[in-house]
């Protein structure tokens, strides 16, 4: 059996709280407890209020290039968990034991020395790793391509901004390639074509054997790059496994089942020209409905008032997911020009529809708002109507937990060119 490139057995972490604003007090207590030490009296515990569990109990086994996401909400351990390993922090209890060379990117050039150059803190970083000065070398010039600060590699790491840092202790790391790569948060900072081009790297790293643990809150990222997942909750190992399942379970635990509400009405407001009066979800029956079964099309109403002759005007809906990524954009001039002449005062009504099928499983809020585009808004509502997708058929999906990965709920048939492996 292939031994772990990491073990965490029963890691914990307690940190004291108020260690600063009880200085006097902490101390005095300090000297008493000295002081029963010498008279026999054990040693007295803290205060269960001054204490804080960054982990308890924590075990774990990462093997040979494997590709381990670490998931949670802030303060749920994921970074301590990176420090102690790194041997950045002791463990209050536990241990653990390592086989490989270990490289870390925990904090902004965390190891990097102000004082001295780009160029000279890739030298330290190399040497610090273990790696020889030749082979150190000979990637440098790799190292300065990649971090794109070529301009500024002889000028002293303390003028780099953050995100310089950040650019030059992410290509130290993953071109030097240690046998252990562990990463907090890096691909979430950074511009567009930095966070791409990491997220390359790491792909590659993974795909050529190198065991990596990766902290991030973005979802996705994970899912795309890790083998399995580790779920952290207050201290606590909640879950680990399949990257896709436990994804899932941190998704619907950062995102409760919130309540819905398919209908709402707003008063009238004759001081605006045009003024959302009502919006509504409809299922196939024209009833408002809060959930809606994934196989069925549902319709959008949407009611206002006009006040005073406008042109150029557009009634607009925005679907998206509770944490805000646009699903689909509808206007009801957004397919014929003429619809963008000069609207009469009065008020009105219309709809459209969505097609079966189209959305997985899951909740949903439309906003809808209306105005001129590009120049003015006359009325937004955001989140005006809140409701669920649901799926109520007997399929068993094998492959996923809950619910498929990504927004399309339609299932597409796949048709062989000549004889299927099935035949």
């Amino acid at each position: 059996m292939t031994e772990p490139m990491i073990a965490c057995q029963e890691l914990s972490k307690r940190y004291m709280l108020r260690q600063r604003t009880q200085g006097n007090r902490l101390m005095l207590g300090t000297a008493l407890e000295a002081a029963r030490g010498l008279l026999g009296g054990g040693r007295v515990e803290p205060d269960e209020a001054d204490v804080h569990w960054a982990l308890r109990d924590v075990s774990f086994d990462v093997m040979p290039g494997e590709a381990l996401g670490i998931i949670g909400r802030n303060g749920a351990g994921k970074s301590t968990l990176l420090k102690i390993i790194s041997r950045l922090t002791l463990p209050t209890s536990g241990r653990v034991v390592l086989h490989g060379r270990v490289g870390s990117m925990l904090e902004v050039g965390v190891g990097f020395k102000q004082e001295l150059t780009g160029r000279e803190n890739i030298s330290l970083s190399g040497a610090i790793l273990g790696i020889p000065a030749k082979e150190i070398r000979r990637k440098v010039e790799e190292i300065i391509e990649f971090s794109g600060i070529r301009p500024f590699i002889d000028v002293p790491v303390k003028r780099y901004s953050s995100g310089m840092r950040i650019r030059l202790a992410f290509a130290v790391m993953t071109t030097l390639e240690p046998e252990i790569l562990l990463i907090d948060e890096v691909l979430s900072v950074g511009d567009a074509e930095f966070r791409r081009r990491s997220a390359s790297r790491m792909e590659e790293l993974i795909q050529g054997g190198r065991t990596v643990l990766f902290v991030s809150h973005q979802r996705e990222i994970v899912e795309r790059l890790c083998d399995r997942a580790l779920e952290l909750d207050r201290g606590h190992l909640i879950s680990i496994g399949a990257t896709a399942r436990v994804v899932e379970h941190y998704r619907e635990m950062v995102q409760p089942e919130s309540p819905t509400n398919a209908y709402v009405a707003f008063d009238p407001d004759p001081e605006r020209p045009l003024r959302i009066r009502a919006a509504a979800i409809l299922n196939r029956t024209g009833e408002v409905a809060e959930e809606i079964e994934m196989a069925e099309s549902f319709r959008v109403r949407v009611s206002y008032d006009i006040n005073e002759d406008v042109e150029n005007m557009n009634v607009f809906c925005r679907l998206e997911t509770p944490d805000g990524l646009g699903v689909l954009c509808s206007g009801d001039a957004d397919y014929d020009p003429a619809c963008l002449g000069p609207r009469r005062r009065g008020t009105y009504s219309a709809e459209f529809e969505v097609d079966g099928g189209l959305l997985e499983a899951g909740p949903y809020r439309l906003t809808v708002s209306a105005g001129i585009p590009f120049e003015r808004i006359f009325d937004r509502e955001p989140g005006a109507v809140s409701f669920r997708i649901v799926d109520r058929s007997s399929r068993r999906r094998l492959w996923y937990p809950q619910t498929r990965p990504g927004l399309i709920g339609r299932e597409y048939p796949w048709v062989y060119e000549g004889r299927s492996p099935w035949a």
